[in-house]
């Protein structure tokens, strides 16, 4: 299965278990050597999500649940391919606007990391266009987050059709 989740979902915090991967996008920049100064600037191919998504597919037909960014470009090119593959969406509502800004607030202070950085301001600046964004992409199963407190493993068993006793 290939879960496109928004930022703050759980995504690196259910890496690791069990059969997820979680395929970090920032690991998609390329470092270049400009000559003559030899300065290093970092860059992005404008197409690393085709093998973003194509390294996605393959550890799912090899029984990995994958984790992606929900970028538009990673959600339209996966519903284009038309994978045997289960592609899933997973986000807030609307409804959890604040909540959830300030959950990648508290997420930030705790790390302080660049990417915890771009992922809150991204939310205070686009939350009701991305997600509304997402509610309307077609070609996913879409599990949408109703309450701040959530378990996510157990929502993608259910999603899934796994049955835990």
């Amino acid at each position: 299965m290939i879960i496109c989740g928004y930022q703050g979902v759980g995504k690196s915090t259910l890496a690791g278990r069990e059969r997820y991967i979680d395929l970090e996008s920032g690991n998609f920049w390329i470092e270049k050597v400009m000559l003559p100064c030899n300065d290093r600037v970092l860059s992005r191919d404008p197409d690393w999500y085709i093998p973003y998504c194509n390294i996605a597919v393959h550890l799912s037909k090899q029984g990995y649940d994958v984790f992606l960014s929900s970028h538009e470009c990673v959600r339209q090119y996966l519903a284009a391919l038309h994978t045997s593959e289960k592609l899933l969406l997973v986000f807030p509502s609307l409804s959890l606007k604040d909540q959830w800004i300030e959950k990648l607030h508290q997420r930030y202070n705790q790390t302080q990391s660049d990417k915890d950085w771009k992922a809150l301001k991204n939310a205070e600046d686009m939350y009701e266009e991305s997600i509304q964004d997402l509610m309307n992409q077609d070609g996913f199963d879409k599990i949408i987050l109703h309450e701040i407190n959530y378990n996510l493993q157990n929502l993608l068993n259910q999603a899934r059709g796994v049955v835990k006793e």
